[in-house]
């Protein structure tokens, strides 16, 4: 049974003109009649009865018509998903951010993708960088928008799409809190609150390297995993802290942000993927979050038949 006789008896169905309907479709009415025939041939009833004056549907007939045009319906529905998922504009996809990406870069790029992709579905989940990693490796992920840096993984494609200024972050009734920059020599002998290693090594090892070369050996009293408990810490009097300029800008705590005067590096943000993994879906949300960032030209998507 084949979609063009079941298509061309729902045109006769509804015409009930053979002559007609072969105009509709552009076939020869002996071509029409054969398809018929054929069709009814694999239903095994009569479908339609036909004289010199009239055709008119059988009982099978419209049994069949309504079931019919149903399941062309369904198929066509089938036909237009399967494009657009070839095209990734179908599916589901899977991300994971660090809280300060969640503030507003996953936001914001979630929101123009799903304007042009509104048939997109999206898992969102608050993750850490460390197990981010992983999870792409591992294919449980699609997306992660993760703090850098974060070493050697030649599995991952890496693109940094967001950059901006440490600061230091005190309690409004520490006495550097009245100074709008500081430099790190300024820290020493300070109890620090730190990012846990474990959960961002690079992270980590990046901010003890500015310290370090700032001749200052930070007294840790506490780490954590999330940069709100950080400044919520800091806020308790537990010490001071070195963090991303944004993640003291979206916080109600009371605390200072103090500029640093030092020539140090930049807190970078960056999204990921699993190079292995480069589907539709995921090539057409990476062209829209980089064009949305201004980086449309660092990303080039796969080539597809």
């Amino acid at each position: 049974m084949e979609l063009r006789q079941i298509r061309s008896f729902l045109s006769i169905a509804e015409t009930l003109h053979f002559g007609r309907t072969a105009e509709l479709i552009h076939l020869s009415q002996p071509a029409l009649s054969l398809q018929i025939r054929a069709l009814e041939g694999e239903v095994g009833v009569k479908l339609l009865e036909r004289d010199r004056r009239k055709t008119t549907l059988t009982a099978a007939g419209m049994a069949f018509r309504d079931d019919a045009a149903a399941a062309v319906l369904r198929i066509e529905q089938a036909v237009r998903s399967a494009r657009m998922a070839a095209d990734g504009k179908l599916g589901l996809l899977r991300v994971g951010f660090i809280s300060t990406a969640g503030n507003e870069i996953v936001p914001d790029i979630v929101r123009r993708f799903r304007k042009s992709n509104p048939q997109v579905e999206f898992s969102l989940r608050n993750i850490l960088t460390i197990d981010q990693i992983q999870m792409l490796d591992m294919g449980l992920l699609d997306i992660g928008f993760l703090r850098l840096p974060i070493g050697e993984h030649p599995e991952l494609e890496i693109i940094a799409i967001h950059r901006e200024p440490f600061v230091v972050v005190v309690p409004r009734s520490h006495k550097l809190a009245k100074n709008r920059k500081v430099r790190l020599r300024e820290l020493s002998g300070q109890a620090f609150v730190m990012y846990e290693r474990s959960y961002a090594p690079g992270f980590h090892d990046l901010l003890f390297g500015m310290l370090r070369d700032a001749g200052v050996v930070p007294n840790i009293s506490q780490t954590a995993g999330q940069m709100p408990t950080l400044i919520s810490l800091v806020d308790a009097g537990m010490g001071i802290s070195i963090l991303p300029a944004s993640a003291v800008r979206h916080s109600a705590a009371s605390v200072i942000a103090c500029e640093i005067a030092d020539a140090i590096p930049m807190s970078e943000i960056g999204i990921a993927i699993n190079r292995r993994n480069r589907t539709a879906i995921i090539d057409n949300f990476m062209s829209c979050a980089l064009g949305e960032l201004g980086q449309a030209g660092e990303w080039a998507p796969a080539k597809r038949r």
